[in-house]
């Protein structure tokens, strides 16, 4: 049997790693809360500072839900390549329902009558028609209501083929994995529908007056190339402390690589393409948004994402040879990381203001707090759980796996 080629020693995470759940959570809390402070030397209140928690808090989630869509999708076209690696992106998918409990600061902001992320939520102050006639939709019992179905799909998907899974790890029932490949399409189906929506609801309403039918996809996209990112890095990092040596190949971190390309030009051509049709449209309740990010500093932030989220790593990871080489591809990873921290601030930043120092350090503080309670909870999450699911009857062709030549 597949599982017997290895030990469970170098399928678990290193104690050390383990150890290193409570400081990570402590110090992101720590810097979460000074954001807070360094936000109020700007003025206005909270609102940089949930504007800052909801970037950043997407920019995690994402990779998260990125995670759920490719283990529900590799069951729907009954891959074998990724069971070696599937195990890792279904304990990322696991982490989400954290992650509605760390919504709960904003729904707690609006039942307490703040504006300060939603505009939408004192409607005595609005003007604009185009907003007023949304207010049936935008308002926050409604709101919170969606909230919930859309982390209930969540999280009931990821429960589900995270502890099928693991169920399997015990009896090692091949039956499971027919009933994981039957559950496929209708959970994407579910899950298609809660991200576009969670996705409007959640940051497309931070401009209540501006709408996008592709803002959806543009999220999927991102969360997409972010997840690979991740997924290709914590890879890497595993294999570094001497985990996983055997199991994922260079023929994994290829095909790996080969989605995270497939992506960034995904990524590219929505926001091309979402672009494109404000411009020739010019119709000023539909230019506004861009209008906000071409001024006062994220004109520049926008052509910096163009460079650095399109046309670098698109130069970078273009070559099979570099695909193959995991420490490069763990390095563009690293890179892309970054750039999709830039997008998720180009996306919600620009309603507090101008670019300024002190609010790219308040910032870039609530994101590194953000990243290290994310790490915190993924460590948490797995704890000795084996990080490959050691019988799944896919494995054996997944550790034979060559991509062609």
């Amino acid at each position: 049997m597949a599982s017997e080629k290895f030990t469970s020693d170098n399928i678990t995470l290193p104690a050390e790693w383990r150890s290193k759940r409570m400081p990570l959570a402590a110090v992101g809390a720590v810097l979460i809360v000074v954001s807070i402070f360094v936000f109020a030397g700007i003025g206005n209140g909270l609102k940089p500072f949930f504007h800052s928690y909801l970037a950043n808090f997407m920019y995690c989630l994402t990779f998260c839900l990125g995670a759920l869509f490719f283990v529900m999708v590799q069951h729907l076209v009954r891959a074998s390549w990724s069971s070696a690696v599937r195990r890792v992106a279904e304990l990322y998918a696991s982490t989400i329902p954290f992650w509605a409990l760390l919504f709960l600061p904003i729904i707690i902001t609006l039942f307490g009558g703040s504006d300060a992320l939603y505009s939408w939520n004192k409607p005595e102050g609005i003007e604009l028609e185009a907003v007023l006639n949304k207010l049936t939709y935008l308002n926050a019992k409604f709101f919170t209501l969606r909230t919930a179905l859309y982390f209930g799909v969540f999280i009931v998907a990821a429960r589900l083929y995270f502890g099928m899974s693991r169920k399997q790890d015990e009896t090692g029932d091949r039956e499971i994995t027919l009933k994981l490949q039957r559950w496929a399409g209708p959970m994407i189906m579910l899950f298609a529908v809660a991200l576009n929506f969670a996705a409007f609801d959640w940051m497309m309403s931070t401009d209540p007056a501006w709408f996008s039918t592709i803002y959806g996809v543009y999220i999927f996209a991102a969360s997409m190339l972010s997840f690979f990112a991740v997924m290709i890095l914590t890879c890497y990092m595993l294999q570094s402390k001497g985990r996983l040596q055997k199991i994922v190949t260079v023929e994994h971190f290829h095909d790996m690589s080969k989605f995270q390309f497939g992506f960034i030009v995904f990524w590219s051509y929505i926001a091309f393409s979402q672009f494109l049709l404000y411009w020739y449209g010019n119709i000023p309740e539909e230019t506004i948004w861009y209008r906000d990010r071409m001024d006062h500093g994220w004109g520049t932030w926008g052509l910096l994402l163009i460079a650095t989220h399109f046309a670098v790593p698109f130069l970078g990871t273009v070559s099979r040879h570099v695909r193959r080489r995991p420490g490069l591809m763990a390095f563009w990873a690293c890179f892309i990381l970054v750039v999709h921290w830039l997008d998720m601030t180009f996306l919600i930043m620009p309603n507090v203001g101008g670019v300024s120092l002190m609010l790219i350090l308040g910032h870039a503080l609530c994101w590194i707090g953000m990243v290290l309670v994310f790490i915190s909870l993924f460590l948490w999450r797995v704890g000795e759980t084996p990080v490959v699911a050691i019988k799944d009857p896919w494995l054996p062709d997944s550790l034979a796996y060559q991509n062609l030549p």
